[in-house]
């Protein structure tokens, strides 16, 4: 059985990331690191409040940009 699965994004939008939460924009911060903590404190958040699986997901030019930042480390 396909459970519903409850969404949070991060995507680059040029000058920034942008944060998603099932499709709606909830948020917007200019540093990757920032991005990643808000999304994951959100899902962390709500997985304690809602019955359903939370997940977090970037788009893949937040990929690219942690892996660059691993390599610049």
């Amino acid at each position: 059985m396909n459970q519903y699965v409850i969404d949070y994004h991060i995507a680059d939008i040029g000058h920034a990331w942008a944060i998603y939460r099932e499709g709606m924009q909830i948020a917007v911060r200019e540093d990757p690191a920032d991005a990643i903590a808000f999304a994951n404190f959100f899902a962390d958040r709500e997985t304690r409040m809602a019955a359903h699986p939370v997940r977090v997901s970037a788009d893949h030019n937040m990929h690219r940009t942690l892996s660059a930042l691993r390599r610049a480390a």
